[in-house]
C-alpha cells in the first residue's frame, strides 16, 4: 500500500477515537478547574501532522500477525501524544514559533498571559505552562496504555521499550543541544544525534511496540533495528533538507531555524567542509547567527547547493533507505505488508513536510 494512503487511513480511523479519549480527559479535567479543561484542549489541538509513529505501529503489530484493529488503533495513539509532548518541550529548547503553521504552545500560553493581563512575567509564563504541558502529555500516553485491551503482561513489555525509546531520545537531544557549541563534529557524531534523538523513536520503536502487542519475542523484535535505524537516520536527513529548502506554508515552520540554532547537520558540516574563500567564511557567520536575514538565508542555500551539500545528503539518505530495505524480508514474509514497510521507507526522503 502507498505511504500516504496508510498514512491517511490511519488518521481517518484514529481521529474518532483520539476525540473520545481526549473528551475524557476533558472531564476529568474539568473536576479541578477551567484552567485544567483549557489545558486539555490545547493539547488536543495541537496534535496532528501525518502521523507516521502511530501508523507504524499499526503497521508492526499487523506484520507480526496481530489481528485486532479496534485494539491497536487505539492503543498506538499513546506514540501520537507521547510525539507532541517531544515536540512541546523540543520548541522551547529550539526557540521556534511556529508548528504546523500555528503557535508553539509557549507562544500560545505567552498570548494568554498578554490577554489576561497576568501579573507574572509573560515569556516565563509561557515557557513554565508549555513545560507542564508536555509532562502531561507524557503521563496521558502511559494512561492511554494502561486503559487498552491488552494483557497486563504485554502491556508491561510495551511500557519497558517505549520508556526506553523515549530515555533513549531524551539523551539524543542532550548530544544535538551540547554538540551546537561544537565546532569540531564529524559525520559520525552527526549520524550518532540522529540515531539517538530521531531514528528509535521515529520507525524502530514503533513499529517494535506494534510487534510486541503481537506477542513478537525479544529476538523478532530486534530485527526491527536493521529496518528501522538507517530507514530512521534517513528521515532525519530529509527533515534537515526540508528546514533549509522547502516551502515555510508547506512545512509549517519557520525555514532556517537550524541555521539560526547553528545545527549539527550533514548540510553544514558538507558545506563547511566543501566552501571556499568568501563562502566558508559566509557559512562559518550564519550558523549560529540568529539574526540572519532570508537574504542571508538564500546565500546559505545557494553555498550547499553549490558545495554539493544537499546532494550528498540526498545520495546518503537514498542509500541508507535501500540498507534499511534489504531488512524487511526478516521482519515479515507477508508480501503486502513488505510492500508497505517498503514504500513508507521511500515515503520518509520523499515527503514534502
Amino acid at each position: 500500500m502507498q505511504a500516504k494512503v496508510y498514512l491517511k487511513d490511519y488518521i481517518k480511523k484514529t481521529e474518532p477515537i483520539l476525540n473520545s479519549f481526549f473528551k475524557g480527559q476533558e472531564k476529568e479535567a474539568s473536576k479541578i478547574s477551567p484552567i485544567t479543561v483549557e489545558m486539555t484542549r490545547i493539547y488536543r489541538n495541537f496534535m496532528g501532522g501525518k502521523n507516521i509513529r502511530g501508523a507504524l505501529t499499526k503497521l508492526g503489530y499487523e506484520c507480526f500477525g496481530g489481528g485486532n484493529e479496534k485494539a491497536i488503533l487505539k492503543t498506538s495513539l499513546m506514540v501520537e501524544i507521547a510525539h507532541s509532548f517531544l515536540l512541546i518541550h523540543d520548541d522551547i529548547m529550539d526557540k521556534d514559533i511556529l508548528r504546523r503553521g500555528e503557535p508553539t504552545i509557549h507562544l500560545q500560553y505567552e498570548d494568554i498571559h498578554q490577554k489576561r493581563n497576568f501579573k507574572r512575567e509573560g515569556s516565563h509564563y509561557g515557557l513554565s505552562m508549555a513545560i507542564d504541558m508536555g509532562d502531561i502529555g507524557m503521563i496521558l500516553s502511559h494512561l492511554l496504555l494502561v486503559d487498552s485491551d491488552f494483557s497486563d503482561e504485554i502491556k508491561t513489555r510495551v511500557l519497558k521499550c517505549f520508556d526506553k525509546q523515549i530515555l533513549m531520545t531524551a539523551f539524543g537531544q542532550a548530544l544535538d543541544l551540547t554538540y551546537e557549541a561544537s565546532q569540531q563534529l564529524s559525520e559520525k557524531d552527526i549520524f550518532q544525534i540522529h540515531h539517538y534523538k530521531t531514528a528509535n523513536y521515529t520507525i524502530t520503536g514503533p513499529l517494535q511496540y506494534g510487534a510486541l502487542f503481537a506477542g513478537a519475542s525479544e529476538k523478532e523484535i530486534k530485527k526491527i533495528e536493521k529496518y528501522g535505524l538507517p530507514v530512521g537516520i534517513a528521515f532525519q536527513l530529509r527533515d534537515d533538507e526540508l528546514g533549509l529548502f522547502a516551502d515555510e506554508k508547506t512545512l509549517g515552520k519557520p525555514i532556517g531555524s537550524d541555521v539560526k540554532e547553528n545545527k549539527n547537520t550533514i548540510l553544514h558540516l558538507k558545506a563547511l567542509e566543501s566552501a571556499k574563500g568568501e563562502d566558508k567564511d559566509f557559512i562559518k557567520y550564519a550558523y549560529g547567527n540568529r539574526k540572519l536575514t532570508k537574504k542571508e538565508l538564500k546565500r546559505v542555500r545557494e553555498i550547499t547547493q553549490k558545495t554539493g551539500a544537499l546532494d550528498y545528503s540526498q545520495k546518503m539518505a537514498r542509500r541508507l533507505v535501500e540498507r534499511g530495505k534489504k531488512y524487511i524480508p526478516q521482519i515479515t514474509t507477508n508480501l503486502e505488508h513488505q510492500d508497505t514497510l517498503s514504500k513508507m521507507a521511500d515515503f520518509m526522503i520523499e515527503r514534502e513536510s
